[in-house]
This record gives C-alpha cells, sequence and structure tokens, in this order.
C-alpha cells in the first residue's frame, strides 16, 4: 500500500498545484464554449450587394417557365448541381435539405423567404444568397445560391473540428499546469534539502537557484540564507567562545594551583598575595562572562532615568585618573556643560569605562587621551582616542567581538579578559546605539560610542 500513497498525486504540493490549475483551466475553458455556444451565433448576415442581386436574378430567369417546384428542382440540379437550394414559401419547407451543412439552422431560410430582399447567410465556409422568389405553376418557390469558400489550413482554429480544439485545449492547459507546478515545487524542493542538510549539521548549506528568482520564493530562499548564515555564525562563535573561555580560565587557574603548590613546598606564605591576584582575576572574568551572556541574550533590564552625561563622563575621568597618573598621561575631556540622556547609568558608565581603560592601557607613557562628547540631531556621540600603536584596517570590526586578541602586544602585557569590548557593544546595543572603530589620522586608536537622544 506504501507504493499507491507514493503515485497519489495529492501526497505532492507539485501534483496539487497542477491538478487545481489545470481543473480551473477546464472549468474555464468548457465554461467559454458553453457561453459561445449561448450567446454567440454560428451563422452570420449580412447585406447583400445590389450588383449580385441583379446578377443572381438574371441566373435564375431562364428557370421561371418551370412547371412546378420538382421541374425547376431538377433543372438547377442539371444545369448547376449542389449549387441552389429551394424552400417552398408556401409551406416553408425546405426542399433540398441535403445541401445545407450539419449544423445550420433551417430556420434562418424559411424566415427570409417570406421577405423580398435577398441576404447573404455566411455559415463556416458556406454562404448563401437568397431568397429570390419564383412562381412556378401553384408554388411559390424562394431559391438562395450556394457557394463553398476554399478550406482553410488546418492549423486555423476557427477550422479545427470542435473535438480536436477541446483535445488540444485540455493538452495546452495540462503542460502549462505542469510547469505552473514545477515552477512553484522545484525551488521549494531544494530549499527542503538545503534546510536538510543544515540540520544535519552542514552548516555551509545555502540555497542558491532559488535565491536568483525575485519574486516571494526568492525572498524566501534569501530568508534562509540570512538565518543559515547567521546560525552559523552564532554557532561557530558559539564553538569559539567556548575554546576562548577555556583558556582563558585554565591560565589563572594554573597559575593559582603553582601558588598553592609553592606555598606548601616552601611552608611559607610568600605566594599568597599572587594567589589572591589570580584569583581575583579569575572573579572579574567569571563576572563580565556573566555580564556579557546576560547582555547577548537581552536577559539585561535597563533600569533607564534621567542623568547628566557630562557629569558622569568626568566622574569616571576621576576614577581612573590614578591610573593614568602613573604614566604621566593627560585625559582630556571636551564636553557641553549638561547634556541630559535617559539610559541605565551604571551600565553605560561601565561601557564608557571599559573604552577609557583601554586607551589608559594602550596608550605610551606621557601620552594624551581625548574624550569627547558631542550631539548632532537626535544622535549623541561618545569619542575616545588614544596615542596608541593602533590596529589594521581589516581588524577594526572584530574587536568587539569576545576574547578577540589583536596581537599578542596588546594583551600579554597589558592583560584584560578580551571581554571589555564586547561588554561595551552589547551595552551601547540595548540602548538602541552602535559602536565603531577607526584609527586616528595622528595615530592611535579611537572608539564611537553613538547613542540616540532621547
Amino acid at each position: 500500500m506504501n507504493w499507491l500513497g507514493r503515485l497519489n498525486p495529492f501526497n505532492y504540493l507539485a501534483g496539487r498545484i497542477f491538478l487545481w490549475f489545470w481543473l480551473v483551466l477546464i472549468t474555464a475553458v468548457f465554461g467559454t464554449l458553453a457561453l459561445s455556444r449561448a450567446v454567440i451565433e454560428k451563422t452570420e448576415i449580412r447585406r447583400l450587394p445590389q450588383g449580385v442581386i441583379q446578377q443572381l436574378q438574371q441566373q435564375i430567369q431562364p428557370f421561371a417557365d418551370s412547371q412546378n417546384s420538382a421541374e425547376l428542382q431538377q433543372r438547377l440540379q442539371e444545369r448547376r448541381p449542389n449549387r441552389w437550394l429551394l424552400v417552398n414559401a408556401d409551406s416553408n419547407t425546405v426542399l433540398t435539405p441535403e445541401l445545407l451543412p450539419r449544423d445550420f439552422d433551417q430556420h434562418w431560410l424559411t424566415e427570409l423567404s417570406q421577405l423580398s430582399l435577398p441576404r447573404w447567410l455566411k455559415h463556416h465556409n458556406t454562404s448563401l444568397a437568397g431568397p429570390f422568389i419564383l412562381k412556378v405553376g401553384q408554388d411559390t418557390v424562394a431559391l438562395y445560391q450556394k457557394r463553398e469558400r476554399s478550406p482553410q489550413p488546418w492549423w486555423q482554429l476557427s477550422e479545427m473540428p470542435q473535438h480536436v480544439l477541446l483535445m488540444l485545449t485540455l493538452l495546452i492547459s495540462a503542460i502549462a499546469s505542469f510547469i505552473l507546478a514545477i515552477s512553484i515545487s522545484r525551488p521549494l524542493r531544494e530549499l527542503l534539502q538545503r534546510n536538510l542538510q543544515f540540520a544535519d549539521g552542514a552548516l555551509n548549506s545555502r540555497v542558491t537557484n532559488l535565491n536568483k528568482r525575485k519574486d516571494e520564493l526568492g525572498q524566501l530562499g534569501h530568508s534562509f540564507n540570512t538565518m543559515a548564515e547567521r546560525i552559523s555564525t552564532l554557532l561557530t562563535n558559539q564553538q569559539r567562545l567556548l575554546r576562548d573561555i577555556s583558556h582563558e580560565l585554565r591560565s589563572p587557574l594554573a597559575r593559582a594551583q603553582l601558588a598553592l603548590g609553592l606555598t606548601e613546598r616552601q611552608q611559607n606564605l610568600e605566594q599568597i598575595p599572587r594567589l589572591k591576584q589570580e584569583l581575583d582575576r579569575l572573579d572579574i572574568m567569571l563576572d563580565e562572562l556573566l555580564t556579557y551572556s546576560k547582555l547577548d541574550a537581552g536577559q539585561y533590564q535597563l533600569e533607564k532615568q534621567q542623568f547628566d552625561l557630562t557629569e558622569l563622563l568626568a566622574e569616571i575621568i576621576d576614577v581612573n585618573q590614578v591610573e593614568a597618573d602613573a604614566k604621566q598621561q593627560t585625559i582630556e575631556l571636551v564636553a557641553p556643560q549638561q547634556l541630559l540622556i535617559n539610559a541605565d547609568s551604571r551600565l553605560l558608565a561601565r561601557a564608557i569605562e571599559n573604552v577609557l581603560r583601554n586607551a589608559i592601557k594602550y596608550s605610551p607613557a606621557q601620552s594624551n587621551i581625548s574624550c569627547m562628547l558631542q550631539q548632532h540631531a537626535q544622535q549623541l556621540l561618545i569619542t575616545i582616542c588614544d596615542q596608541g600603536p593602533g590596529i589594521a584596517e581589516s581588524q577594526l570590526e572584530a574587536i568587539f567581538e569576545p576574547f578577540y586578541r589583536v596581537s599578542n602586544s596588546r594583551t600579554a602585557t597589558t592583560g584584560g579578559t578580551g571581554l571589555g569590548l564586547a561588554i561595551v557593544t552589547q551595552v551601547i546595543r540595548q540602548h538602541g546605539g552602535q559602536t565603531t572603530a577607526t584609527n586616528a589620522s595622528v595615530g592611535g586608536l579611537c572608539i564611537s560610542l553613538t547613542l540616540p537622544a532621547n
């Protein structure tokens, strides 16, 4: 019974689309044919030119001396076979029905026979001119001249037999419905295959043909590729984050274990400060890791309130001035006298301080660090520039990723957890802003924090 299910077209999207569209087309075709039968008359009647009337009257005049309708019919048949149709105008009877097309309505002849004005009747390839009234004996006869037009080529739709036209219409509609069904189902089948491949772990699986379309299916393929790219990036970053966390946590733990081992061996407390330093470093790292994970998952609830951003910057500079003084560095603040903002002051202070502390770390001794606050339209811009070595242009975006290392020179001597700028990015993003990094024209690195001025 399984093979019966496979043969069922309703189990496939292409089969359902094909059958439904074909049914709609067939219904439309037969409905149109039925309507045309009811509305459109097959026989066309036109005015007969006067010259033709006179010519035909001259042709039938020699037969006016016939004794009756039977003799008239015999004489016409001998002279011009199958050319003249006769109608008894007294009884409204067609005397030569065998000369008429099979689907011709004889009422046209009987009704026109009551008129004295000839007309031209066209029915498919047959044309009739009449009536021409003759009084033969006791009978009044109406004559119609019959002419056959030359047959049209077989490919002319108007000349095709009705059953052939119906079969051709069904065939064309079936082909059109099949093409339409395949054009819809094939891209979706590709999307299904790529989806299954992606689910099996092929993170580089992307749709190709579907993505080239300009319609809704193309948008669906583009959305899948975007989703797959983001998921692949997230999984790759997660794996890298786990490796980096393992590496970052292993170093202070190893140094702490070494300090404990030396303490046990030497039986003194000289290694206690070093042990405490490594444990503090480990605690800071875990705290920043927890903060970053909450911000990245969107689980950190902002406690917004209005405060003076200029005052906050001044406080952060004062707190870190001691560290800057140790390296004989100057921190310059350029900001309006007051600039109010509605934000989470604690998180925003942490982000700004992370950037400022990085500037202090990587700037050489006796250098200047600038901190500038500006307002442009509906945006606030905080820019902190150092006079350090700067970084390569290709790495300006990557420094905001967790545990990203530009070079050993920027980490080995200065320490750090590798999460500072990643936390800055998440904090600013939570506030509806963005972070950018550029190399200063005179040397050094500038970190810009853009916030909405709400």
